[in-house]
């Protein structure tokens, strides 16, 4: 089921405000609302115009795209500058809430947490794709939303992906975090009773409550267990990495999946682009994924910039105009 409704904000996009009902989120593990919110940031007229689904980074929601940010610009004013200044044609973007009680998302079916990939690709495309007359859907997002682009990005039939530092190469991204957490973990019986505990806390920001819940919702989408529980790759009284589990994360890395979506990756617009210090070491990853991709003959743009993880969203200014651009050529 869909509601929906519009509104027009003070400049010149305009927001819908859709509920969709979701039969696959209905009963998750956590209690999560299965009634999404999705809005959509569009121009005045949307009709046929190309539609770009954004996936948020962990620990957010893209809904928070839509804050007021006194020092840079939320989505909906960096649209409006890029439509004024002539830079794109015109695109809508859909910001589908997708938080969860681990802490946020990696945009892929999981026993342990909810089906959001089914959620996104069976549910809220093609209602994006009926309200707004358009047969041109593209993708993009920033760390674990860069990381929900290439994956859903390669594996259906979106036309363009934007993927920002995106979560790849584990052995870099995940393994150095390992040993940090694993104090705080074994405070508790199972990585279940952890997120109860996380969120009993009242200081839920600091910095080693954070790591340990989100590789505990790491776990929730690479290895959820057979009914439902969530398997840790290690051992929580010896700290010894456990292979098989680690496998199972392994097998959800971009620089092992891409090599199997070879060709379903040739005629699409594909941008990439990660900072040369990033906090998380996803330079490397990506590094991997752009010498891959060049291996296979995959055309894309690449771009190692100077920078970290965090505070980059200027490098939308690029990627939208990227994603403006091939999108639109597809309706010439």
């Amino acid at each position: 089921m869909v509601t929906n409704t519009s509104g027009t904000g003070s400049h010149g996009m305009t927001l819908d405000f859709l509920e969709i009902e979701s039969e696959f989120l209905r009963d998750n593990p956590w209690g999560d609302p299965y009634t999404r919110k999705v809005i959509v940031i569009r121009p005045p007229r949307a009709e046929g115009i190309p539609v770009v689904l954004y996936l948020s980074g962990y620990f957010s929601t893209p809904l928070a795209q839509l804050n007021v940010d006194p020092l840079s610009e939320n989505l909906m004013e960096r649209m409006d500058r890029l439509l004024m200044e002539g830079k794109v044609k015109g695109l809508a973007i859909a910001l589908p809430d997708t938080f969860t009680k681990v802490g946020g998302n990696q945009y892929l079916d999981s026993e342990a947490v909810g089906f959001y990939e089914s959620f996104l690709v069976k549910e809220v495309v093609p209602i994006l794709m009926e309200k707004y007359s358009t047969t041109v859907m593209g993708v993009m997002g920033k760390s674990s939303g860069g990381y929900g682009a290439l994956s859903l990005g390669t594996k259906y039939d979106f036309s363009a992906i934007a993927s920002h530092s995106a979560d790849a190469y584990f052995e870099y991204a995940y393994l150095p975090i390992f040993p940090k957490v694993i104090p705080y973990l074994r405070r508790v019986s199972s990585a279940k009773e952890w997120v109860s505990y996380f969120w009993s806390q009242k200081d839920k920001k600091r910095r080693e409550l954070m790591e340990a819940l989100m590789i505990v919702g790491m776990a929730a989408f690479y290895s959820p267990g057979t009914k439902g529980d969530i398997e840790l790759p290690f051992d929580l009284a010896t700290g010894e990495i456990r292979d098989e589990v680690w496998a199972k994360w392994l097998e959800k890395d971009p620089v092992r999946f891409l090599a199997k979506r070879r060709d379903n990756m040739f005629k699409k617009g594909i941008y990439i682009d990660v900072g040369n210090n990033d906090e998380f070491s996803l330079q490397y990853g990506n590094r991997i994924i752009h010498m891959l991709l060049n291996k296979m003959g995959v055309k894309h743009v690449f771009e190692e910039f100077q920078g970290r993880h965090i505070n980059t969203s200027f490098r939308y200014d690029l990627s939208i105009v990227f994603l403006d651009s091939f999108l639109h050529s597809l309706n010439a």
